[in-house]
């Protein structure tokens, strides 16, 4: 895992295709969105990644920040992002998430942030 590789990853989380978004991780990844149930495997975040994104129009990660791990093997990645509602309003909230790698793979994959402003009624 390098630098070139976290950023196509997160332009490929940016165009809100699951399929495409789980094809980067192992088969038995683990996968922590905010603070909802860690999703276990390739099916369980890909359904979890559905069901995000369709509650949202848009997102796009604006990078602040990215430290590789010494084992070439981990990542933070830290990020503005801007999440366009359906009703087409923004909210921009920092982020910062955790890749753990195999093989380019992700095998673990931790966000955190407080999503709750994008479900708050502008």
């Amino acid at each position: 895992m390098d630098a070139q590789w976290v950023h196509n990853y997160f332009k490929t989380v940016d165009t809100l295709d699951a399929d495409a978004i789980v094809a980067n991780f192992t088969d038995d990844s683990k996968f922590r969105f905010s603070n909802q149930p860690l999703a276990i495997g390739k099916q369980a975040i890909h359904d979890a990644l559905a069901q995000f994104f369709d509650t949202i129009q848009a997102m796009h990660h604006e990078k602040t920040g990215l430290w590789l791990g010494e084992d070439s093997n981990s990542a933070v990645w830290e990020a503005d992002v801007t999440y366009t509602r359906k009703n087409g309003t923004q909210v921009t909230l920092p982020c910062a998430s955790i890749l753990r790698s195999r093989n380019d793979k992700i095998y673990d994959f931790r966000m955190n942030m407080d999503i709750s402003p994008v479900y708050k009624s502008q």
